[in-house]
């Protein structure tokens, strides 16, 4: 049998890899640069007007180590941030509502209706430990990285919007048409760090939508006649 001492030994040893482990994770977690949130990262196609410009979720190991550089030295207590981009313009391809191909040799006449759904003008979005309040009908940051980066903002408000659009739509024979929705916003993101009593207690990267204007495009195509002919 194991005496009270050598229990007590493997006791502690065992708590010790437990407390190795639990920090361990902590630090994979802190470090983690995974993307969440804002709608707009779901948009079918993101182009800026210079080649430099990226969004957030491309951000590198380079990129997250250049900008936490900048950073001058710890904290006793609160934020540091530093910007990559600050409201860079950007144009966008939201979504493809229809496509309709026409290859028979009459007309194809119809209607749709379009109603788009209720939409912030703002949207965040977060990597690593950095956090976004859900709870309120504006989301916001960690409390306190609000300000650190409000100068990146382009507008401080979230609007909401809501429209419905009736189009009368006629194919022509051998014609792909499609409806899609397109629009231009700003983009401003970087990196931020908070500590407490000189800790560095959470940090990664933040970035700011700001949409600019939305609008429906149709698109015609003249597609190949039937090859038999």
């Amino acid at each position: 049998m194991l005496s009270s001492l050598e229990l007590y030994k493997r006791g502690g040893d065992t708590m010790k890899k437990i407390i190795g482990t639990l920090f361990i994770l902590f630090l994979l977690i802190l470090n983690t640069h995974t993307t969440s949130a804002g709608e707009y990262l779901t948009y079918e196609e993101i182009t800026f007007n210079q080649r430099n410009h990226k969004l957030l979720r491309d951000f590198s190991e380079f990129d997250y180590n250049r900008l936490y550089n900048r950073l001058d030295g710890r904290r006793f207590f609160g934020w540091r941030s530093t910007a990559m981009h600050e409201n860079v313009e950007m144009s966008f391809k939201k979504e493809t509502l229809y496509v309709i191909v026409n290859e028979g040799d009459s007309s194809i006449r119809q209607n749709f209706s379009f109603k788009q759904s209720e939409q912030a003008s703002r949207q965040l979005s977060v990597s690593g430990s950095l956090d976004v309040d859900m709870s309120g009908k504006i989301r916001a940051f960690d409390s306190g990285l609000e300000a650190q980066i409000s100068g990146s903002y382009a507008s401080e408000s979230s609007t909401l919007i809501e429209e419905t659009v009736d189009i009368y739509i006629e194919v022509d024979p051998y014609t792909k048409l499609r409806v899609e929705i397109y629009g231009e916003g700003l983009i401003s993101n970087g990196v931020g760090r908070q500590y407490r009593f000189f800790r560095n207690v959470k940090e990664g990267g933040w970035e700011v939508f700001t949409l600019r204007s939305e609008h429906y495009s149709i698109i015609k195509e003249r597609i190949d006649e039937d090859p038999r002919r």
